[in-house]
């Protein structure tokens, strides 16, 4: 299985809304989509793109405290992942989309 690990916009900790859903019915090209910009990378398993994103914010001199994650449907691939983290005493939200190959 590839997982592809995407930085998501600044969202609330636990999105409600996927980043390729229609729910209004758009024509395909103003369909909403993940960027290939935002890609992150791709890992052999979930927990290797979990780690990564860890590694990242860790890296960044910030101390893990909270992690979340979830499928928005039973219909996409796609999970959101959010990492609590803080520095010097102020809390951040770090949102990510973990994107499988999975039923493809």
């Amino acid at each position: 299985m590839l997982v592809e690990l995407y930085a998501a916009p600044a969202a609330a900790p636990q999105p409600t809304e996927s980043p390729v859903s229609n729910a209004v019915g758009e024509l395909p090209e103003q369909e909403p989509s993940l960027s290939p910009d935002q890609l992150l990378g791709s890992f052999d398993s979930r927990e290797e793109a979990i780690t990564f994103a860890k590694e990242q914010l860790a890296n960044g001199g910030q101390h893990l405290t909270d992690t979340q994650s979830g499928m928005f449907d039973e219909h996409t691939h796609i999970e959101w992942l959010t990492l609590t983290t803080t520095h010097n005493d102020a809390s951040t939200h770090t949102t990510y989309y973990l994107v499988t190959d999975e039923g493809y």
